[in-house]
């Protein structure tokens, strides 16, 4: 009886357990984290979150970073290697380089076209642009001919573009005539500056052009170069031979043109606030790259740097605001015609700086090679300039001596061969007409003088000295890129 009353005495606890209601408390630091949730939505709902407040609490407070951005942004675009966004005007080019492709490289069939056209006339970019834009797939390389130091050296070049083994330099031109007629598909092959393989007898070229124009070919051949009649003069053979190439030249930029390309270009990045380049200084620009060269990377150039300027003038200006003021939003930068037209000061510089910039690459390598032998080359000092000016002016240098130092530059570059001793007197005759040097005969027995032989036979017994200041011809040489660690 006893262990019944307590069985049943337990049963009734576990019932009276199970109807009863169970209360959980939750642990301090879970009922802190709800307060904390409920107090950050009565915040929320008391004061909205805006746009202007993300970018704010993020660090980015938007109307000082847009100016910021907007000036890289259009800086970049304004860059020589930033492809266009779209090619502005050339019509009949863009439809002709259209057709070339689609009745060669689209169709598996060979081909040859020479584009011509001054330096900035957007003939590789055009190109490069209606190549990306083609319906079909096709391999296509560019090949810039001005490293090449020996025209046979080009059918090498062109097959590592295209990723093709061959048998050593000698196995090149083997290689590509197997890719030509018996391989998988068309290509397409750009030789840049096409005018760099000119040789004695243009074999490498006339071979080129061949190859193209076969009936089996696979290979559509492009050349670019400056000169316009190159085919004319250097190729006379290729209408007998019924591989002449279709021609197609570009003019230069009108103002028109020129303005209508920087403006896409600005636009592509423009923003809800004004120009950030002043329409009337865009047409200076414009005006003064027309009437000089026509050369829309020079236009480029000049708008790029006179953005610089402003966006440096702007940057004094808020430094000074704020150590009147205190910190205040940053200024929006401006190009105006001011910062335009000082810029092209700049870059045009002087007659002198114009007369030189305006020489040959042979003819900079020859006052190259008279810098050197006047003991100013490496970089001396201000006073040492002026002296070995001084001496080189009033002494003079060899044409001799000028010239086998010539050759010792040409051999350092290793970028192309040294011209023959007539042409390199050509040259210096040249100079001398435009003012740049001064060209005097020896009297005999002079001390110092020396003697060279043309190819005439005709004795040849003069020197050399500067027209102009040697410091003049020291920065156009440093200008150019080559010839700047010469110096």
């Amino acid at each position: 009886m006893p262990a019944a009353r307590s069985t049943r005495t337990t049963a009734v606890k576990r019932k009276a357990l199970a109807e009863a209601p169970i209360s959980r408390q939750p642990p301090p630091e879970v009922a802190l984290a709800a307060q904390k949730a409920a107090a950050v939505a009565t915040l929320k709902s008391a004061f909205p979150v805006t746009k202007h407040s993300v970018a704010a609490a993020n660090g980015k407070g938007a109307k000082v970073a847009k100016p910021v951005s907007s000036f890289v942004a259009t800086k970049t675009v304004l860059h020589r290697s930033t492809a266009p966004p779209q090619i502005v005007g050339r019509e009949s080019e863009q439809a002709a380089i259209r057709q070339f492709l689609q009745t060669t490289v689209e169709k598996g069939r060979g081909g040859s076209m020479y584009i011509s056209g001054n330096p900035g006339t957007g003939k590789t970019a055009c190109l490069q642009t209606l190549i990306k834009q083609s319906v079909a797939s096709f391999p296509s390389v560019l090949v810039n001919c001005v490293p090449l130091t020996r025209p046979e050296q080009a059918y090498a070049a062109v097959l590592d573009a295209l990723n093709t083994e061959y048998d050593g330099a000698d196995g090149a031109l083997a290689g590509l005539e197997r890719l030509v007629f018996k391989g998988k598909g068309a290509f397409l092959v750009i030789l840049d500056e096409v005018d760099s393989l000119l040789g004695s007898k243009q074999e490498v070229l006339y071979r080129l052009f061949e190859l193209a124009a076969h009936p089996d070919s696979r290979l559509a051949l492009v050349g670019i170069a400056n000169a316009l009649d190159l085919t004319d003069r250097f190729l006379p053979r290729l209408q007998a031979r019924n591989c002449e190439p279709i021609l197609l030249n570009f003019n230069p930029y009108q103002v028109n043109d020129i303005v209508a390309i920087l403006q896409s270009r600005l636009d592509s990045v423009a923003t809800t606030e004004e120009p950030v380049i002043q329409k009337a200084a865009l047409e200076l620009c414009a005006r003064k790259v027309a009437a000089t060269s026509g050369d829309l990377r020079k236009a480029l150039d000049v708008c790029r740097q006179a953005l610089e300027a402003a966006e440096a003038e702007c940057k004094k200006k808020a430094r000074l605001v704020d150590k009147e003021n205190g910190p205040a939003a940053a200024p929006v930068p401006k190009v105006s015609i001011m910062h335009i037209a000082k810029v092209l000061t700049s870059l045009n510089g002087s007659p002198i700086a114009q007369k030189l910039n305006a020489l040959n690459f042979q003819q900079k390598l020859v006052l190259c090679a008279f810098v050197s032998l006047s003991g100013n080359a490496g970089g001396s000092g201000p006073a040492e300039a002026a002296a070995s000016s001084k001496k080189s002016a009033v002494g003079g240098i060899a044409v001799s001596k000028l010239f086998a130092e010539y050759g010792v530059i040409c051999d350092r570059l290793g970028m192309l061969a040294p011209v023959t001793r007539t042409e390199f007197l050509d040259l210096v005759t040249m100079m001398e007409t435009q003012g740049v040097v001064i060209v005097e005969t020896l009297r005999a027995g002079r001390r110092g003088g020396c003697r060279i032989a043309s190819n005439s036979g005709a004795a040849d017994d003069r020197t050399l000295r500067l027209a102009v200041d040697e410091a003049d011809i020291r920065r156009a040489l440093m200008s150019t890129p080559a010839l700047g660690p010469i110096l």
